[in-house]
């Protein structure tokens, strides 16, 4: 499977918000976010992941929102129930647990128990949250499951997760949980922090094992990317750092070797958020990363061996903004992945963004994308966009789009596809 900006076994069991089908290339999005309830998105808050899955079992697609403050102070999750149309109900009160007074940074859904139900690992400043479905789409936290926080001397900070994702390293039919971890109060690229990879024992509970298959490394860490760069059959991981980005590969059993200097080009940027798709159907997975800090999208070529070389210029239009993610998604459905682009707008110095439009870039199918926004989106907003997730919300069979903002007038969006 080409690489999702979720996890391939929750996409696959639970229609996870990115990967679907549109019909044709007259499709255009428009805006229907009343659809979505009424907006709770106070000041001086974000929303910093969405995720699109059925969580109660009736078919439909739901929405989990990752919340976070620009404080210390957090503020709730919150999980909007679909009536089966595509309009939305707020029922966190009642499936979610009691609230965290931590950030939340990213959320995942994947099966972790074998018992058919999506349950999610959720992200934050303070460590990570287990939350496991009744089947119903009612979670309770499980955090005996997973291991502790990791504590920081000497200041005895937690790890700051930017990422948590469900991921079978170990090729034994259950998911493991990678953890990208940074820490933004020391802004060098090898300031951060040791990423972390726990490894499930078949029944949802979870060993951390990262000294035995990661190697050691303290880099800021945005994003870890999973997919089978070498064609062996088993997931090796691209770590999207800020500085160097690095190739990490599987020996089939879950431990991982740093092969970074002999496939993969020295990188300076600011990565955020990646995709590996095969974009140019030569039968291998190429990447497409996104930048933060101003800098463009880069796109790097897989020669069918896991080996990298940048092929940016020519291939896709440059962006001198803050790229929340990339999604790799095909809108247009003629059978190669598209790029869209959560756009937060230039990064401002201090705290927050400028704000700026979304963006989306169609493959022409040999990897050579053109912007085609205006086309599909109409006039996008200029708000700062910090998430965005595709999927059927309406079961119309089209893709949707909900996406998350940050601060004021950066609410959470709906754009229903009508194509």
């Amino acid at each position: 499977m080409h690489r999702l900006p979720k996890a391939a076994a929750a996409a696959a069991l639970f229609a996870t918000a990115t990967l679907a089908f549109a019909h044709g290339q007259s499709f255009e999005f428009v805006e229907r976010t009343a659809q979505l309830g009424p907006d709770l998105s106070p000041a001086g808050t974000s929303t910093t992941d969405v995720n699109l899955v059925d969580v109660d079992g009736d078919g439909d697609l739901d929405v989990y929102l990752a919340e976070g403050t620009d404080s210390l102070a957090g503020r709730p999750d919150r999980l909007l129930i679909n009536d089966g149309t595509g309009q939305f109900a707020d029922d966190s009160a009642a499936r979610l647990p009691a609230p965290n007074t931590q950030n939340s940074t990213v959320a995942d859904f994947g099966d972790v128990e074998g018992d058919g139900d999506p349950d999610a690992i959720v992200a934050g400043v303070l460590g990570e949250d287990l939350l496991l479905n009744d089947g119903a789409g009612v979670f309770t936290k499980a955090n005996g499951q997973i291991p502790p926080p990791i504590v920081i001397p000497p200041a005895n900070r937690f790890d700051i997760s930017a990422e948590a994702r469900f991921a079978d390293v170990d090729g034994d039919g259950d998911l493991d949980i990678l953890i990208a971890n940074e820490n933004p109060f020391n802004p060098s690229p090898t300031g951060g922090d040791q990423n972390r990879l726990w490894i499930n024992d078949g029944t949802g509970r979870f060993a951390d094992q990262t000294a035995a298959r990661l190697p050691a490394r303290t880099d800021q860490t945005g994003a870890i990317v999973p997919g089978d760069l070498d064609g062996d059959g088993d997931l090796d991981l691209i770590v999207l750092n800020r500085g160097q980005d690095f190739v990490l590969i599987n020996d089939g059993a879950g431990h991982f070797v740093d092969e970074t200097a002999a496939r993969f080009p020295v990188t300076t940027d600011s990565s955020r958020g990646g995709g590996l798709s095969d974009v140019d159907d030569d039968g291998d997975l190429d990447l497409l990363v996104g930048n933060s800090r101003n800098e463009a999208v880069a796109y790097y070529k897989n020669d069918g061996c896991g080996h990298f070389r940048i092929a940016t210029f020519g291939h896709i239009p440059g962006t001198g903004e803050t790229i929340a993610g990339l999604i790799l998604v095909d809108l247009d459905d003629d059978g190669d992945d598209d790029v869209y682009l959560p756009n937060a707008g230039a990064f401002l110095a201090g705290h927050g963004f400028l704000g700026g439009p979304d963006r989306y870039y169609r493959n022409n199918g040999n990897g050579k994308f053109k912007e085609r926004t205006d086309k599909h989106f109409g006039t996008p907003a200029s708000d700062p966009t910090t998430a965005a997730a595709f999927g059927d919300v309406d079961d119309d069979g089209d893709l949707d789009l909900v996406t998350g903002g940050s601060g004021p007038g950066g609410d959470e969006r709906l754009f229903v596809n009508e194509d």
